[in-house]
């Protein structure tokens, strides 16, 4: 059973047992490197064997006006940063920006139902990540008045932005696509709005879409294969989540319309693996029959086979960057970092093209 608060020990007292001044004590648990390993275990021990936990952090924090902490706000599940391979690649950025500069990091869920999470959390700044325009977190984080970076999405006017160029990623994507012959292409898009819906996409939802980064993405796929009286084919569907069920859904969909589309563009390599799992269930494939393009490269998009063809973006890298232009402030407002097409084996020269492309670079990794 704990002891009582009553029970407890205080700085004092373990000073007075140890013979040294309160700073001395402050500084085994605040400051270690200033003191011997023995002093520092002399300390450590008198407070054990007294309960004294250490000094108190609210207390530390009214005196510096620090918490020494920074908190990562998003709209998904929290369940999500751990069972999203891309979302727990970031993290793991983060935490190592974090743990270089000794600092403390803190999840919290955005929305209406965690305002009090948001507003009551003890930190010295946020870091809102992949957030519809519309979240009402928003204003709350803007309420704080503490320093704020934006990863992902969305765009705020003055408030520093850490992403790639999400548009020109995908309009890579497809090119590489167009470039192999075809002309029937499918999107399966991340979510466009917080409603949950799950479908085809048409030109009103696309103008309504809250969530900024599903809408570059779908607006390079179709610089490329669907603008300016463009003979190519492209159905649009819509996720509410990044989950291989949610891929296999969209495919079930897609593989149904006549024509058949030839190469499905991903808006995320979780959809991608989803779509070609159940291309394969219904004996397509691919890329013979059918070319399937991801995005993010997480591991999983190497441990599948085909090999996914997408894009890679430097997830870690953006959690690091994040970091430091929350706690730096100097450099661009906006930050873009790179990102490359990845060339696998997902995808291959369009059936009806294979001879008259037969001379195109082989897939590489």
């Amino acid at each position: 059973m704990k002891p009582s608060l009553r029970a407890r020990g205080t700085l004092k007292d373990v000073a007075n047992a140890v013979g040294v001044s309160h700073t001395t004590v402050s500084n085994a648990f605040n400051r270690p490197d200033q003191l011997s390993p023995k002093l520092r275990e002399t300390i450590v021990a008198a407070a054990r064997s007294m309960s004294y936990p250490g000094p108190n952090p609210a207390a530390r924090m009214l005196r510096t006006g620090f918490a020494r902490a920074i908190a990562v706000v998003w709209t998904d599940p929290m369940p999500h940063a751990f069972e999203d391979q891309a979302a727990a690649s970031f993290l793991a950025g983060v935490a190592e920006a974090c743990a270089e500069r000794r600092l403390g990091l803190l999840l919290v869920q955005g929305g209406e139902s965690s305002s009090r999470s948001v507003q009551a959390a003890a930190i010295d700044g946020l870091i809102i990540y992949s957030m519809p325009k519309n979240d009402s977190t928003l204003q709350m984080v803007a309420d704080r008045a503490l320093p704020t970076v934006v990863v992902d999405q969305p765009i705020i006017p003055n408030i520093p932005f850490v992403g790639i160029n999400d548009r020109a990623a995908s309009r890579a994507c497809a090119q590489h696509l167009k470039t192999l012959g075809h002309k029937r292409f499918a999107i399966v898009s991340l979510r466009l709005g917080t409603d949950g819906y799950r479908g085809f996409v048409e030109p009103e939802r696309l103008k309504n879409a809250c969530f900024e980064l599903s809408l570059r993405r779908i607006e390079g796929y179709l610089d490329v294969v669907g603008r300016n009286g463009s003979n190519s084919f492209a159905k649009i569907w819509e996720c509410p989540h990044s989950l291989e069920e949610e891929g296999g859904i969209a495919a079930e969909n897609l593989l149904k319309l006549n024509p058949q589309p030839t190469a499905i563009l991903a808006a995320s390599d979780r959809l991608a693996i989803g779509a070609i799992e159940t291309a394969r269930r219904h004996q397509l494939r691919v890329p013979e029959g059918l070319s399937v393009v991801g995005f993010d490269d997480i591991p999983a998009a190497k441990l599948i086979t085909p090999e996914l063809t997408t894009t890679n973006q430097p997830l870690r890298e953006k959690g690091h960057l994040a970091i430091s232009s929350l706690l730096d402030g100097n450099g661009p407002l906006r930050r873009k970092l790179p990102a490359k097409l990845v060339i696998r084996h997902s995808t291959a020269v369009c059936p009806a093209e294979s001879e008259s492309h037969s001379n195109l670079r082989k897939p590489s990794g």
